[in-house]
């Protein structure tokens, strides 16, 4: 379903729901697309490690068909704040219930808390038809109710896909719409890039961007070191090795010392 440069970026997405599996054909005479609840999924919190050191985490797990294994942290939507602080305030055998409320679908949960600070239960998912409609009417209907559940725990949004669509990027299918919401990508994003100098036309270069934090601050960095007018592709593997402006002088420094030698 993605494609490069879209593998490298989402790649990146570890915190994020997995991808979807593609669908399977629908049998002779069956709906093209029906979107059903989804039961038992698994939730789990405690404190997990992280980059930014142990924070409590919110995760949702699914096994066979469909396999998911999502996590949401501190910087996710408030309302996810909200049921992760509800848990935490919970003491061992309580009763724990909350829910994610999104455009995409609803996600119900229960369960209970346990020792050591730590809570699990399952949820069950309810598509929003309408949702799955309005993606529909614009050329990306969602495969399945996996894909709206992904949907919902990355927050996407109907009003995503016309901002990024009238600023001239196309989304290919529902997958695009999943990396640009786990990557909180909107129009205004790609303003800023073209802004700075950066041509950039196509989602999956601006997916790419995204994950890789290119940003007007960084690009601008680049320049005075001597690289200005980076194309996309250039912009990009940069990033990706690693490449700072500090490193980008002492490179110019070097091709230049070697020049004179010459």
């Amino acid at each position: 379903m993605f494609r490069p440069p879209l593998i490298a970026a989402l790649a990146l997405l570890a915190a994020s729901p997995s991808l979807p599996r593609e669908a399977q054909p629908a049998a002779a005479g069956a709906p093209r697309h029906a979107y059903g609840a989804i039961e038992r999924i698994g939730w789990s919190y405690g404190e997990e490690a992280s980059r930014g050191g142990p924070h409590n985490q919110l995760r949702f797990s699914r096994e066979g068909e469909g396999r998911l294994n999502a996590s949401i942290g501190p910087q996710d939507a408030a309302d996810a704040q909200a049921a992760i602080a509800s848990i935490g305030r919970a003491r061992p055998g309580d009763a724990i219930s909350f829910s994610l409320t999104r455009e995409a679908g609803t996600l119900a949960c229960s369960g209970r808390a346990e020792n050591g600070g730590r809570a699990s239960g399952t949820c069950r998912f309810d598509p929003d038809p309408g949702f799955a409609a309005g993606l529909a009417r614009r050329g990306i209907a969602p495969d399945d109710s996996d894909e709206l559940l992904a949907m919902t725990l990355v927050g996407a949004h109907l009003a995503t896909v016309d901002g990024l669509t009238a600023d001239g990027f196309g989304f290919d299918d529902a997958g695009d719409l999943i990396a640009v919401s786990a990557l909180g990508i909107s129009a205004s994003y790609s303003s800023e890039l073209r802004g700075a100098g950066l041509r950039i036309d196509k989602l999956g270069d601006l997916i790419a961007a995204k994950a890789l934090k290119i940003d007007p601050r960084w690009l601008a960095e680049m320049a005075r070191a001597g690289y200005p007018d980076l194309t996309v592709g250039q912009a990009i593997q940069m990033r990706a090795l690693g490449v700072t402006p500090e490193y980008a002088v002492k490179m110019a420094r070097v091709l230049q010392s070697v020049g004179e030698i010459e």
